[in-house]
């Protein structure tokens, strides 16, 4: 009958089982106690008491914010900029661009690095237009500092430095960061560029939310706050996982 058809995941059963190991992996790493403290962040002033104008500081402000939500604690971090979109010439021409000859690029959001025993976080300047791109950034970027900077993990992992940021609850950001589209017009030119934020796909960023969700206990309101196709997934999966814990 209809009705007692299985729920569909919209993540293969291959991505299932590692997305739940390394969740799982997180939650021994970090502490039960500690996981379930957590809860999702969502894009309002209750997380980020802000006004934001497009500034370096709205950046040094989401930086601080978020390594308090992260409890990062007793760590330095350095803050840079970068640029690598258009760069105008006075009369509106295109100087430089990082477009190919289908005027489409994709850059780098931000970066993470250490040296010299110095820690730094390098933003993307066209991010400071984009409060919730730049959390999704900054959330992703001090997820290396929790996984490689506490030395969790000896290699980079940037699927696990997704989740790790996830797991902290900075899904809603990263889903709606993870593709962005747009035009841009000059007096000397035009043309369009396109992105993908972050490393995982919708579907498995929703599923992973929807993992913890359950994990937690935690409600499902904030799901008014993603995007169309990120909560369709994010939908599918947890009545996927509340058909599975009741059967």
């Amino acid at each position: 009958m209809f009705w007692n058809r299985k729920k569909k995941l919209p993540i293969t059963e291959e991505d299932r089982i590692w997305i739940n190991e390394d969740l799982n992996w997180l939650r021994t790493e970090f502490g039960e106690e500690h996981i379930q403290e957590i809860r999702t962040i969502t894009p309002t002033k209750e997380f980020y008491e802000r006004t934001f104008d497009g500034t370096e500081k709205d950046a040094e402000f989401i930086l601080k914010r978020t390594m308090e939500l992260m409890r990062i604690e007793n760590c330095e971090i350095k803050l840079d900029f970068f640029t690598d979109g258009i760069i105008e010439s006075e009369n509106g021409g295109i100087l430089t661009t990082p477009a190919d000859i289908n005027g489409k690029w994709e850059s780098a959001s931000g970066t993470y690095e250490v040296k010299e025993n110095e820690t730094i976080i390098s933003i993307e300047t066209q991010q400071l237009k984009d409060p919730i791109s730049l959390i999704a950034t900054i959330s992703h970027e001090l997820s290396h500092q929790i996984l490689l900077g506490e030395n969790r993990i000896e290699e980079n992992d940037e699927f696990l430095t997704d989740l790790t940021a996830i797991t902290y609850g900075f899904g809603i950001f990263i889903g709606n960061s993870r593709f962005k589209f747009s035009q841009f017009s000059t007096n000397g030119g035009f043309g369009w560029q396109s992105s993908n934020q972050g490393y995982l796909p919708e579907q498995i960023i929703a599923y992973s939310m929807a993992w913890l969700s359950k994990e937690r206990n935690e409600k499902t309101d904030y799901s008014k706050f993603m995007k169309q196709s990120v909560k369709k997934y994010f939908e599918q999966s947890f009545e996927y996982l509340e058909k599975e814990k009741i059967e």
